[in-house]
């Protein structure tokens, strides 16, 4: 299969070999919560800045030779703001020139039925008389607000309450509805739609539409030929989600045929490759009390206020050989003396007691990613604390097990909610200094499952050999990469999660993949477990190229579902009811 030779952005396929890995991290995790466009404004201030510093220099002078391209870094991307008299002025020009309504792409809209889904950034569109909206990330309610007149918005519960939080959208467009039920939508003729959970982020939804043809709504120069025929269709809107085995056996999906999957591509490359989300959650639940109890040792040799010699001598003792041991076995090391008298606090901890002055902090963009902090926060028998901002937020999602954990004062919680932009080596000793000694030390947890360096076989895999073309003979087939990933996640558990460069005896910081959004393999295992007839990506679509990977990919999963059907084969074994 074809596969970008430079590293791209999933979400948006920026091109990212312009930006060191945090700033890399940065643009994709923004962008995978649903903030491309705010990512896409500040890479572009930094040009801005550049311009306004010639504006403001005092004399012409000549230029410089040509610099070397900078890479784009995090504190850059975070740092850099808005010049007031350039907005100004483009907000003078767009006022002067008169809009131009936005058609929006065809796969926003379903396939001969008056029903956009994730449409809003396109407002009231020609023959919609229903809009639905899959969750509440800004990419997908983009352009909602208390203005928004365009018709009635349809959604589960949970979601209904989070984005009139958000965007103030008055209630009376608000048509939530419960999951797990076929619903008749007015005014499209008969459609009904299931809401099904989509694994994603609290509210977030696929859903199951099943009726007749009656209108082309699609700004395509396709036209139907079943429009006004009594044949009905049914059709699955993946919207964002974590692909699992409980979505194949859900009675809406399971034994049905579905025309058309709306699928969320965002990892559509056999690069991504992250272990299932039950064993990442249960990883970094284990890798904190791990560290409470002092059986996890950072990757750096240095701890604050150490001196250099104490620094050298621990490197030294690491390249001269295996670390020295007591009469007991026991590694000897500067971080735990071997003498009685003066052991660390965590020697002397019980099995069942943990040190409650130790911090952890969960980053998080938006929703999402609350099953991490509700794990740790068990574990630790700990309350939860978030800003006001983000507690508000929080407690929109109905989930009586969180607002349980949450707390308003940050001394009393040991685990922390922060963006996910502070969890870094330089931000923790700042945050954690707010709180005048009443912690001795941090740990933060970095959920995210995409990585500059690739999270699977990365860069140019063996998969990438070949002309791109599905059938081709040079490409690994359908079912190896099946069983070389799966077999790859037989395990995973909190000895496979590294501390990030710089950390120490006093702050640390662990990058986990956990990711919201299905990876390649559960993409896989889906398509060859659901009866279907066409599948349209709905993200990484833009460009002609990566249309015909994806299409390629399509093709190619629908091949080995027919010759696995035909060996009686119709679904992918699951390892648990939650992940294959």
């Amino acid at each position: 299969m074809d596969l970008p030779v430079c590293p791209l952005c999933p979400v948006c396929n920026l091109d990212l070999s312009n930006h060191d890995q945090p700033a890399a991290n940065h643009h994709v995790n923004r962008c995978l919560d649903g903030g491309y466009d705010a990512v896409a404004v500040a890479d572009k201030q930094l040009d801005n800045n550049q311009v306004q510093d010639k504006r403001l220099s005092p004399s012409p002078t000549p230029p410089p030779p040509p610099a070397k391209k900078k890479k784009i870094s995090a504190f850059n991307v975070l740092m850099s703001s808005n010049n007031p008299e350039e907005k100004a002025d483009a907000e003078a020009d767009a006022q002067s020139q008169p809009r131009q309504p936005r058609q929006p792409p065809f796969y926003k809209i379903l396939q001969g039925m008056p029903i956009a889904v994730d449409a809003f950034a396109y407002s009231s569109i020609p023959n919609i008389t229903a809009y639905f909206l899959t969750h509440a990330h800004s990419d997908h309610y983009q352009s909602l607000s208390k203005n928004w007149s365009g018709g009635p918005i349809y959604c589960s519960e949970i979601t209904a309450e989070l984005v009139h939080h958000i965007t103030s959208v008055k209630r009376e467009y608000l048509r939530p509805l419960s999951l797990n039920t076929a619903h008749t939508i007015p005014g499209t003729n008969g459609v009904t739609a299931t809401l099904i959970d989509a694994n994603h982020c609290p509210g977030s939804c696929i859903i199951v539409f099943e009726g007749r043809q009656t209108v082309d709504a699609a700004p395509s120069t396709f036209t139907s030929p079943w429009i006004g025929s009594s044949r009905s269709f049914k059709y699955l809107h993946c919207g964002d989600f974590r692909a699992s085995p409980r979505h194949i056996r859900h009675p809406a999906i399971a034994r049905s045929k579905f025309d058309i999957i709306y699928l969320d591509t965002t990892y559509l490359n056999p690069t991504y490759s992250f272990p299932p989300q039950p064993l990442v959650i249960d990883a970094c639940r284990d890798l904190v009390l791990a560290n409470l109890r002092g059986e996890m040792r950072v990757n750096s040799l240095m701890r604050p206020n150490s001196s250099m010699l104490d620094m050298i001598k621990g490197g030294w003792k690491k390249l001269s050989g295996a670390p020295e041991q007591d009469e007991h076995g026991e590694y000897v090391t500067d971080e735990k003396p071997s003498s009685g008298e003066n052991k660390s606090e965590n020697e002397n901890i019980h099995p069942h007691t943990l040190p409650n002055d130790v911090l952890v902090v969960v980053g998080t963009y938006s929703i999402g990613k609350e099953r991490i902090v509700k794990a740790i926060a068990h574990a630790l028998n700990s309350k939860v604390y978030a800003d006001k901002r983000r507690q508000a937020l929080l407690r929109n999602e109905r989930d009586s097990d969180l607002d349980a954990l949450l707390t308003s004062d940050p001394y009393a919680a040991q685990v922390h909610i922060q963006g996910l932009g502070g969890v870094t080596i330089a931000a923790l000793p700042d945050y954690i200094s707010r709180f005048n000694g009443r912690f001795s030390r941090v740990i933060g947890i970095k959920p995210t499952g995409w990585t500059y360096s690739g999270g699977g076989r990365g860069g140019k895999s063996e998969s990438s050999s070949g002309s791109g073309s599905a059938s081709d003979s040079k490409s690994p087939s359908i079912d190896l990469l099946l069983k070389q990933d799966l077999s790859r996640w037989d395990t995973y558990t909190h000895k496979h999660i590294h501390s990030t460069r710089g950390s120490n005896d006093y702050v640390s910081c662990y990058g986990v993949p956990y990711s919201e959004h299905s990876s390649f393999t559960e993409l896989t295992c889906f398509a060859l477990s659901i009866d279907h007839t066409r599948i349209i990506a709905t993200v990484n679509n833009a460009k002609p190229a990566s249309r015909l990977r994806m299409k390629n990919w399509f093709d190619a999963w629908l091949l080995e579902r027919r010759k696995r059907c035909e060996r009686g084969e119709y679904s992918v074994e699951a390892r648990s009811e939650n992940f294959w």
